[in-house]
């Protein structure tokens, strides 16, 4: 890789650096994918729930709202097209007191504005009916949603990047990033200790949870580049045979501060599991506190009476690149096209509904790029 050129280096192989590849490289040919993990989608994409959303609580005139609906319809299409596992499943929205039904219907009007799905409303009554193991005084029923095989999305995307003739270079780190005339000069080191430098016209940062680093590597100036990350940790248990069952395969209650509350999730396989909670980290820590199994199940226990703490064990941990801290309100998604970097988008604070929201995000970093 010595002296190379390239139409594009994507800095990430995640769900959205090899979404935004795949796409580059339909368009122009050969890509180069750097990421510092020994393989694919190590770091946020496969720590996830897998979830597709349907893009039900983002602000209208959102990117997360836009972006999330596009990569939905997308996703499935990509999933059919490349035989990637995934389902339909549909999910459960529940709300268990006379103000969070309230909220429920606020939610589903807003859904239904921005084009979120068919959605279907359901009293307690009827939810009663269809899952005897819900308490709820009313639920909203989203069809659209649905869970995919994160790994095999990941590897679909790799073999689509490779297809165009592209790379992807793992176990390598991008130690500098300049403009150099009418092209970026992309200088490398790997494991080895072994440099090389690639020039490039286009540059793409989605380096996730060092999307910021990566943008003052580039020499960003600190005025256009006011973000700042806040490491959200992200724990899941996994739920024994003896949990009480359910029909719906994704079960959520209303959304929380920074987050969508500790929902359940059944995956292609059958393997269920509970989460995420939010917690605030100083920085990567993927040590799953066994202890919280207590505070789980208490917050699932309110639309899942039956559930126990014996019914939970600790499954692994995520780390979501949060733009609002504790407290802020939520933050969008940032693509980032400055004005001192031709040929540079930055993709800043890409969590949830990223991975839903991806082959989107590539198809309009696509645009953004001359």
């Amino acid at each position: 890789m010595e002296n190379e050129r390239a139409e594009a280096v994507v800095i990430g192989a995640g769900v959205v650096g090899l979404a935004c590849a795949v796409e580059l490289g339909r368009r122009w040919g050969p890509i180069v994918v750097i990421d510092r993990e020994i393989g694919p989608g190590r770091e946020t994409s496969s720590r996830n729930s897998g979830v597709i959303h349907a893009g039900l609580y983002y602000p209208e005139q959102s990117l997360k709202t836009k972006l999330c609906i596009q990569g939905k319809n997308l996703l499935y299409q990509w999933c059919e097209a490349h035989q990637v596992p995934h389902a339909r499943t549909g999910k459960l929205i529940v709300a268990t007191t006379d103000g969070e039904e309230r909220r429920l219907r606020d939610l589903a009007k807003h859904a239904a504005r921005v084009g979120a799905g068919a959605l279907r409303f359901w009293d307690g009554a009827e939810t009663k009916r269809r899952e005897p193991e819900i308490r709820c005084q009313a639920a909203l029923w989203s069809p659209t949603s649905g869970v995919v095989d994160v790994h095999e999305l990941i590897e679909s995307l790799a073999r689509a990047v490779r297809e165009t003739d592209g790379a992807i270079v793992f176990q390598t780190r991008a130690e500098s990033l300049r403009r150099d005339g009418d092209r970026w000069l992309v200088r490398t080191t790997d494991s080895m200790g072994r440099e090389s430098e690639i020039r490039t016209p286009r540059l793409v940062n989605a380096a996730g949870l060092s999307a910021i680093e990566v943008a003052e590597r580039s020499g960003l100036e600190p005025s256009e580049r006011p973000w700042r990350l806040h490491p959200c940790k992200g724990s899941y248990f996994a739920l024994s045979s003896k949990a009480p069952a359910t029909h719906a395969s994704l079960i959520y209650p209303l959304p929380e501060e920074a987050g969508l509350g500790i929902h359940l999730t059944t995956d292609l396989a059958g393997g269920r599991r509970a989460g995420p909670d939010v917690e605030f980290v100083d920085g990567i820590d993927y040590q799953l506190d066994e202890s919280k199994a207590e505070r789980f199940a208490a917050a699932v226990g309110r639309y899942l009476p039956a559930i126990r703490t014996e019914h939970l064990t600790p499954d692994y941990v995520g780390i979501r690149p949060k733009l609002a801290g504790p407290g802020e309100e939520v933050a969008d998604f940032v693509i980032a096209q400055p004005r001192s970097q031709p040929g540079a988008v930055h993709l800043i604070g890409i969590e949830s509904p990223g991975l839903t929201a991806a082959l989107a995000i590539g198809r309009f970093v696509t645009r953004l790029m001359p």
